[in-house]
């Protein structure tokens, strides 16, 4: 009994030992491989000093018996490469994920295949290079791999056709050539392929129509050869499908055919469908009436194609629809008008084709709108009020180059727009003071996408920067501004728009704007773009516009502005004399035209009259003073009026001063008046002074005419 129980014991510390040996062969590889790595500031947990204590390292997680089953570690930063990572020291690793680390570099070495018992693989998002080695294909436990948006070359090995158990697959943004192996269709458990954005070529193997199971499909942006095969239809469990930019030509309702030639692509075989993007092709023809009976449809991007003819009258019953962009095709007509229901439209893009119409009044109900995108169309009319009071979520609004007239509607309720561009119209009117409702304006952004439950769109949206008409998207974020130019806008610019402050670009150019630029423009320090030119403003340029530093385009030409062009490291900067070209008023840097250095000019200089500041003052100060005299006045003559003693009193120092005087002009002779015209004058003034006298002093209580001596 006694020798059980030394064996025992023996084994027991043997396994001890194994185990600890293990554990430091684990730390060990992961100290190598964090030595390796350039400033892991993120790793500092990791360290010889508690390898003892390894499971509580950051990104580990181990099992029961402390051996390291994950290592995530995505988005920290990490600089270097994978390869001196031993990956044979983490046989037990069944999650590796260094995904969002764009510094992490290098090819994946073939000792991957070591991870035998791995089911998950992330290393999408980083700047890997080189071929997938065929070694990957051993991980046949692999449910899920992620080498996305990398710089991955080469052909996609067939060996990855050994990963039965693959549920996602994921291979875009990469550069892989070659044709999609046909070894794919093994993946029969596949929910998610993505091959977009890659330089795939050849046709879509046949072999795909066994992946029974996808949800999601995504070929985009590759030369994959056409038609797309009619299969594709049998997946009736698929919820998203990507076919952008492949090139794909002919008319929308034939771009599904069969190998006779025939129509097979059926949508209602597909009730699933909730994503659906089919842009940058060269389709054409009008747009099928079946896409309305896409009841579970949640997006749709037919955008820069060729399409033509009217929207169906049946758009709007699409009734899960958020996301619609149609932009650039060539639809023509009135947009529909509901029917009734509309669906919860976050994103709507028609620009760029050729509608007609008044503003759609179907959207006064799409209360949860966050873009709105109607410019470049044919659109003309008013803006209905309840533009400016049904959309509380909107943050793009572009109603440009259209020939809607009338006067901008109040803004009252559109707190969270940051983009706002009404440019190439025919508005009237000033520009609302409600533009300073717009606080959104007054900060930064930080959104950029538009979120569904399942599925992430990248919103994009075109604009005209610094004379250049550029698409925003990955930066959308960045874009907090501001265009109203070329309509016939008059009056001031409204002082409440220099309190939005986080304004990127603001163009109020080729309007009959009038008076001076407000003085505190200045206080847009996020300012970059600031088009001001050919208006009817007058004035200085004030001085406190030479204290936003980030500005690197002005354009003030054509106008009435006058005197010293003001000074600043950054105005040096913008050294281009057609900045202030018409204004023959301007003087100074970088014009040809110097300035008077006169005391005049000095002092005209460095006085702020930017918004008729002082003009206000003087006005204010002739009204306090008339104001006072008025005042005096009348209270004067209620005293009188009130007080018997007071007004006698006031009326005796009347007739001594009357006397004085003739006693003055009776002293006068002596300049040659002869005494009887003297004795005339006083006999005069002495009636004048009776009859005075007589009416001075009534009894305003009993109406008496008694005179009072």
């Amino acid at each position: 009994m006694k020798r059980h129980f030394y064996y025992l014991f023996y084994f027991f510390l043997l396994h001890l030992c194994s185990f600890q040996s293990k554990g430091e062969t684990e730390t060990d590889a992961l100290l190598n491989w964090k030595s390796s790595l350039y400033n892991p500031v993120s790793l500092t947990s990791w360290s010889q000093s508690n390898s003892t204590k390894h499971c509580s390292w950051y990104g580990i997680i181990c099992d029961s018996t402390n051996s390291i089953i994950e290592l995530n570690l995505p988005n920290i930063g990490l600089n270097g490469t994978i390869d001196k990572l031993n990956f044979g020291a983490l046989p037990d690793l069944t999650h590796l994920n260094f995904s969002g680390n764009q510094l992490l570099y290098g090819s994946i070495p073939e000792s991957i295949s070591n991870l035998s018992y791995l089911v998950s693989l992330d290393l999408s998002g980083n700047g890997l290079t080189g071929s997938i080695p065929r070694s990957l294909g051993d991980l046949t436990r692999l449910e899920h791999l992620n080498l996305g948006m990398n710089g991955f070359t080469g052909t996609i090995p067939v060996e990855i056709g050994n990963l039965v158990n693959l549920i996602e697959l994921n291979l875009m943004y990469n550069y892989f050539t070659g044709s999609i192996p046909e070894a794919i269709g093994k993946l029969t458990h596949l929910n998610v392929l993505h091959l977009g954005s890659n330089n795939l070529t050849g046709r879509i193997p046949s072999e795909l129509a066994d992946l029974s199971f996808l949800k999601v499909l995504n070929l985009s942006t590759n030369s994959l050869l056409v038609p797309i095969p009619s299969y594709i239809a049998n997946f009736s469990q698929l919820e998203s499908l990507d076919l952008s930019g492949l090139n794909l030509r002919g008319q929308m309702k034939d771009l599904f055919i069969g190998s006779n030639g025939s129509l097979s692509w059926n949508f209602s075989s597909l009730p699933n469908m909730q994503y659906l993007f089919i842009r940058d092709n060269f389709l054409n023809g009008s747009l099928p009436s079946f896409f309305c009976n896409l009841d579970s449809l949640i997006a749709l991007d037919l955008s820069r194609n060729q399409l033509s003819d009217e929207l169906p009258k049946c758009w709007w019953d699409i009734k899960s629809l958020q996301m619609m962009i149609l932009e650039s095709n060539n639809f023509s007509g009135e947009i529909p008008i509901s029917r009734g229901h509309m669906p919860p439209l976050l994103s709507i893009h028609l620009g760029n084709n050729s509608l007609v119409g008044g503003f759609p009044s179907a959207l006064k109900n799409c209360h949860d709108l966050v873009v709105l995108d109607l410019g470049k169309n044919r659109l003309f009319g008013e803006i209905p009020e309840w533009l400016g009071y049904s959309f509380p979520s909107l943050k793009i609004l572009s109603l440009r180059s259209n020939m809607f007239n009338g006067t901008i509607p109040a803004l009252k309720s559109l707190a969270k727009l940051q983009l706002m561009d009404f440019s190439s119209n025919n508005f009237t009117g000033s520009i609302p003071q409600s533009i300073g409702n717009l606080t959104s304006m007054t900060v930064q952004q930080t959104w950029s996408k538009l979120d569904s439950s399942k599925f992430t769109y990248m919103e994009s949206i075109s604009i005209t920067w610094k004379g250049n008409e550029l698409s925003f998207q990955q930066n959308l974020a960045l874009i907090n501004g501001i265009d109203l130019s070329s309509n016939s806008l008059i009056g001031k610019i409204p002082s409440e728009l220099t309190g939005l402050f986080g304004l990127l670009f603001l163009n109020l150019s080729k309007n009959h704007l009038t008076n001076t630029i407000p003085g505190n423009i200045g206080d847009l320090q996020e300012l970059e773009f600031l088009d001001l030119s050919n208006n009817v403003l007058s004035g200085r340029i004030p001085p406190s516009i030479a204290s936003i530093t980030s500005l690197s385009f002005l354009n003030l030409s054509n106008n009435n502005l006058s005197g010293e062009i003001p000074m600043g490291s950054q105005m040096q900067t913008l050294d281009n004399p057609q900045i202030y070209a018409g204004n023959d008023g301007l003087c100074g840097f970088p014009l040809a035209k110097a300035c008077e250095t006169d005391e005049s000019t000095i002092q005209g200089s460095t006085t702020d009259l930017d918004n008729d500041s002082d003009k206000e003052e003087i006005v204010w100060l002739f009204g306090f003073v008339m104001l006072g005299f008025i005042f005096g006045f009348w209270t004067l003559l209620g005293i009188l009026f009130l007080k018997k003693d007071w007004r006698s009193w006031y009326l005796d120092n009347i007739d001594r001063m009357q006397e004085k005087l003739l006693d003055a002009l009776k002293s006068s002779s002596s300049m040659g008046k002869s005494s009887s015209m003297i004795n005339e004058e006083l006999d005069s003034s002495s009636q004048f002074s009776h009859q005075f006298s007589y009416t001075r002093a009534p009894d305003w209580g009993s109406r008496s005419s008694t005179t009072t001596n």
